[in-house]
């Protein structure tokens, strides 16, 4: 597994310049803009080769503790809780579920960690950050035809 972190360094850590292209900022960040033949290019980089040479059984270390760490905590890392704290309330996500592992049974049933609790949901409903591609199609779908009635009801009204 750490070879496969450290791969993340190797692709995206190394600075470097667009042919040909210019650089924007913004705030701070640097956006380096490629053109698609850049992009597909194949990367040529001896450690992404030799990892390419490697079976699966080489690169999996066998280590996947699950949600929760051999001392307790929680593993952020999980792909299980992954795209929660990923995710724009993920500042949240992580308040809440650090409050309920260290928060005791009694102490949950007692409403500890609601707080924290309510600013994740407060969180997800704001942001709608978990919302399906099918639920933001909908949603689009649902302006257009309030839209659609605000105009007609108009052009009624000026008719």
């Amino acid at each position: 597994m750490d070879r496969l972190r450290s791969l993340g360094g190797v692709l995206f850590g190394i600075p470097w310049k667009s042919r040909g292209m210019e650089d924007d900022t913004n705030e701070g960040d640097l956006v380096h803009r490629i053109t698609r033949e850049e992009y597909e290019e194949p990367i040529r980089d001896a450690y992404v080769e030799s990892l390419a040479r490697m079976s699966y059984a080489e690169l999996d270390d066998k280590y996947n503790p699950g949600p929760t760490l051999p001392d307790g905590s929680v593993n952020f890392e999980c792909h299980c809780v992954g795209h929660l704290v990923a995710s724009p309330c993920g500042h949240e996500f992580r308040e809440a579920i650090k409050c309920q592992k260290s928060a005791g049974e009694a102490a949950l049933e007692e409403g500890a960690c609601a707080t924290e609790f309510m600013n994740f949901m407060n969180c997800v409903m704001r942001t709608g950050c978990f919302k399906s591609t099918r639920d933001l199609n909908e949603d689009e779908d649902n302006q257009g035809q309030k839209n659609a009635e605000l105009e007609d009801s108009v052009h009624s009204d000026q008719a």
